[in-house]
């Protein structure tokens, strides 16, 4: 890896790039005093010990017990395990706040209602992820689920399933529609367990996909106009509304997919999938 690289990489982890240049020179090094690392760095000496005091500080650097003082680095893993824990606790300590948070503002104002139909456009998946759980959370009654393998293990990966299992456990009616894909069987371990205790949850699976689109309760949902920009490598996009005859369209659109739909025959070890024909097969026919 080079150098310029190690010093942006060290920046997620709570140094600046002098700061982790002069981290970097101790590991290497070994320890030294203020006034040699500002002559070996070529830096300013009043503006090395100030870094040095803060890395200090910090739990960064420790100090020998020694004459000229001098400054050690603590071990690579230590420094990253110890700001991870530090983001942990912050992100548990903002998670409470932001419950409370929403309970608060609730009971200022309630539930925003702009009566007119409404459209947002998603342009990450940033964005995108977070959308998605807050539909789902919002969730009472049935979500219709069509999706390709890459957008299942996206969100999967953005912890999307959490608030299904959510939903689940409310007794809540879930169709997913998954591609006809030998990869989805580790994907669905969850779902596929759930199917034993929620009878409401069912599987069914089509090639190929046509698209990718989540209903919730019908009355809203959320559309990937490009259903495999996440296979593709590209950022995802995503359009949420809740407009009635949108909803409409999009409702029948599902449900004519989820009649042609076949059982997937991952559910059964003893059905083997029939292998995807290839682009040169499809297009002799």
């Amino acid at each position: 890896m080079e150098r310029t690289e190690l010093l942006r990489l060290l920046g997620r982890f709570g140094l600046n790039e002098r700061e982790a240049a002069l981290y970097l020179h101790l590991l290497r090094g070994g320890s030294s005093s203020a006034g040699q690392l500002a002559r070996e760095l070529g830096s300013d000496r009043v503006v090395t010990y100030r870094t040095l005091d803060s890395l200090r500080a910090r739990g960064v650097l420790r100090i020998t017990a020694e004459r000229p003082r001098k400054y050690a680095a603590i071990p690579a893993r230590s420094l990253l395990d110890q700001n991870l824990h530090e983001r942990q606790d912050r992100l548990r300590q903002d998670t409470s706040i932001s419950n409370e948070l929403v309970e608060e503002m609730l009971r200022l104002g309630g539930e925003p209602d702009h009566g007119a139909p409404s459209f947002q456009l998603l342009t990450s998946h940033k964005s995108i992820y977070p959308h998605l759980r807050e539909i789902l959370r919002r969730a009472q009654s049935t979500v219709d689920v069509m999706i390709t393998t890459q957008g299942l293990q996206s969100s999967i990966d953005h912890g999307v399933a959490e608030e299904v299992t959510r939903f689940l456990r409310a007794d809540g009616r879930f169709r997913l529609l998954v591609e006809s894909d030998p990869r989805v069987r580790p994907l669905l371990r969850r779902f596929l367990a759930a199917r034993h205790q929620h009878p409401r949850v069912e599987v069914r699976q089509l090639y190929p996909q046509p698209a990718r689109v989540t209903i919730v309760d019908r009355r809203e949902v959320l559309l990937f106009p490009v259903p495999g920009s996440a296979r593709e490598g590209g950022d995802e996009i995503a359009v949420w509304t809740n407009n009635p005859e949108f909803l409409r369209s999009q409702t029948l659109y599902f449900d004519v997919f989820w009649e042609r739909a076949g059982p997937p025959s991952f559910l059964d070890p003893s059905v083997k999938t029939a292998p995807r024909p290839s682009p040169r097969t499809r297009r002799k026919k």
